[in-house]
């Protein structure tokens, strides 16, 4: 158990990221102390997005070992109050307190909005009195199925055509009498209702809110880290890296921009959980220079991490590359110019090395079931479990050291 908790997280941390670790043409850094060696490190959660869509779950079928908070999506605003998009969604929300009695030590929350909501989001806000029977429903509908809280996504305050400088402060004002309603339910009830927003991972975003205030008003940052490219640009591009790989890095988004974008308008990191992507972004007609990277192409959508593999397995023409300043993968298939940027075994155990690394809040993916057996999620939870403990030895490189 020693060698497991102390000394395997020292391997990894050194090795995983030997890119950045060793390099003799850099002079010696006069403004680098090591940090000490042996220092207490945060116990990160692993978040998931459970997308039900028109599917019909089963408690006994879901894989949930390892998830600290499970993310239920979707409902939306129907005239004020919680509304469900399928008629299988009330008999699969009858499965939360089924979910929650076999994993007694995971958060169940209620995602509401999500892609294509905004709309309905900045017209209710926008009126106290819709607000007021809005956060009264929700409190109901998280009572009546026994979820552990609401996750509010909202995509994204401000970016619509209608209302756009007032959504910035009835976001906060719709989050604020969330806050309150819980708290009075929890209480009540005995228990600890949350609430955490799903945000922006792109510069805009903290301008659109208050982050000073809605920053004690959440339990968690969902930090939707990908899509940082996909069909609507005409070059391809990594869609979930940790760092900037581009000779234009000024042009580029990268996890660690986001965060410390973040850190900036001063959100705990504990309150920061970084997202990883079980799906890709694709593109053909890509010409073959860097094997499709940064290249121009017609973007074609988001392809699941599932079907990604089966293309590795089924054409020998597609080939994995890997970006090692990105800490990201790609594969480029040379006979029909296609580009596919995603996320796999490497990247999520990187991202898992960066949440430790900078003392964050943790990881979160989308979606549950996009997964290839649960690979990608096997890959987290062992990555998680291999990194936590009371104390470890992790001597950091610069590029992974906390941010100030």
């Amino acid at each position: 158990m020693f060698f497991v908790n102390r000394i395997l997280p020292i391997f990894f941390a050194a090795f995983f990221f030997v890119g950045c670790v060793v390099n003799p043409e850099l002079p010696p850094r006069e403004d680098f102390s090591p940090p000490p060696s042996m220092r207490s490190l945060p116990n990160p959660l692993v978040a998931a997005y459970l997308h039900i869509g028109n599917r019909k779950i089963l408690a006994e079928n879901l894989n949930l070992d390892g998830i600290d908070i499970l993310n239920v999506a979707f409902t939306v605003i129907n005239n004020n109050h919680i509304g469900l998009l399928h008629q299988t969604d009330a008999e699969n929300f009858m499965q939360v307190r089924k979910i929650k009695k076999r994993y007694q030590n995971m958060r169940v929350l209620v995602s509401v909005g999500g892609y294509g909501t905004a709309e309905d989001f900045s017209v209710m806000a926008h009126n106290p009195e819709h607000r007021a029977v809005f956060v009264d429903d929700a409190v109901r509908f998280v009572r009546y199925f026994g979820f552990d809280g609401i996750d509010v996504d909202w995509e994204f305050p401000g970016m619509t055509k209608n209302e756009r400088q007032a959504d910035k402060v009835n976001f906060t004002a719709l989050l604020s009498e969330l806050r309150v309603a819980l708290n009075e339910a929890s209480n009540k009830d005995g228990r600890k209702y949350m609430l955490t927003i799903a945000s922006g991972a792109f510069d805009a975003y903290l301008r659109y809110i208050e982050p000073e205030k809605v920053v004690s008003l959440v339990d968690y940052f969902f930090v939707m880290t990908y899509d940082f490219v996909g069909q609507w640009n005409a070059h391809t591009g990594h869609h979930t890296n940790i760092f900037a790989s581009n000779p234009k890095p000024q042009n580029v988004y990268s996890i660690d921009r986001i965060v410390n974008n973040y850190i900036l308008s001063k959100i705990p990191r504990e309150k920061l959980v970084i997202g990883t992507a079980f799906y890709g972004r694709k593109w053909i007609d890509v010409d073959n220079s860097n094997n499709g990277l940064y290249q121009k192409g017609k973007g074609e959508g988001s392809i699941s991490y599932k079907k990604i593999m089966d293309l590795l397995k089924s054409d020998l023409n597609y080939r994995r590359f890997w970006d090692g300043k990105a800490h990201a993968p790609y594969i480029y298939n040379n006979l029909n110019k296609t580009f596919i940027t995603y996320d796999d075994k490497q990247s999520v155990k990187a991202k898992v090395d960066y949440v430790l690394a900078n003392n964050l809040g943790g990881i979160m993916f989308w979606e549950y079931f996009s997964d290839n057996n649960g690979e990608l999620f096997d890959a987290i939870r062992g990555r998680m479990e291999l990194g936590r403990g009371d104390e470890v030895m992790l001597p950091l490189p610069r590029c992974m050291q906390k941010r100030r």
